[in-house]
């Protein structure tokens, strides 16, 4: 359950990277994004990608960084088809990401650091 944070964060974070670009806003939301829409979801991007890979170095130290690297591909990948061929369901998939966000956080803080 301890790895769920860290690969929440990283979908998050790909999520919004996604969501930074024109083309793949334009898709979900019918228009485009304005400049601050872009800088704000960059900032969560990059500040999420980072609390990942703090987790997963912090948990397990050098393999921390292998879990890492398997969550951003694994994420990357998620993303990928979701943009690709499902966009009509992309805004219940981001739903559903920012729900286990926000379990696996709870549950992260209720065990403690």
């Amino acid at each position: 359950m301890m790895a769920l944070l860290p690969f929440s964060l990283c979908l998050v974070a790909f999520n919004c990277f996604a969501l930074a670009k024109f083309n793949h806003f334009k898709d979900v939301f019918n228009k485009r994004p304005t400049d601050q829409q872009r800088l704000i979801l960059l900032s969560v991007a990059w500040i999420s990608i980072l609390l990942s890979l703090l987790l997963c170095v912090s948990e397990l130290q050098g393999y921390g960084a292998l879990q890492f690297c398997g969550f951003m591909s694994l994420s990357a990948l998620i993303i990928m088809i979701f943009y690709s061929f499902l966009v009509n369901l992309t805004k219940l998939f981001n739903l559903l990401v920012l729900l286990i966000l926000a379990t696996s956080t709870l549950f992260f803080g209720l065990n403690g650091l």
